[in-house]
């Protein structure tokens, strides 16, 4: 597919379902990137790093326990 035929398709679609659109793209990109850079820590390029005070397994351990 051809990017002017893309780029009508993205036109073409209403207003309210542009966040959807822009969502996909921003997670093609991110999928895109992690297996161009299998092996490197590229989940911190898109996430940041997080701060936790505890350990990151019983963090999600205890989230999970949550729900």
């Amino acid at each position: 597919m051809s990017y002017a035929t893309l780029e009508r398709k993205i036109k073409s679609i209403p207003e309210d379902c542009l966040d959807e659109v822009s969502n996909y793209i921003e997670f093609l990109l991110y999928k895109r990137g992690i297996k161009a850079n299998e092996g490197k820590e590229a989940i911190t390029d898109c996430f940041g790093i997080l701060s936790l005070s505890i350990d990151p397994l019983e963090f999600q351990r205890s989230v999970r326990n949550e729900w």
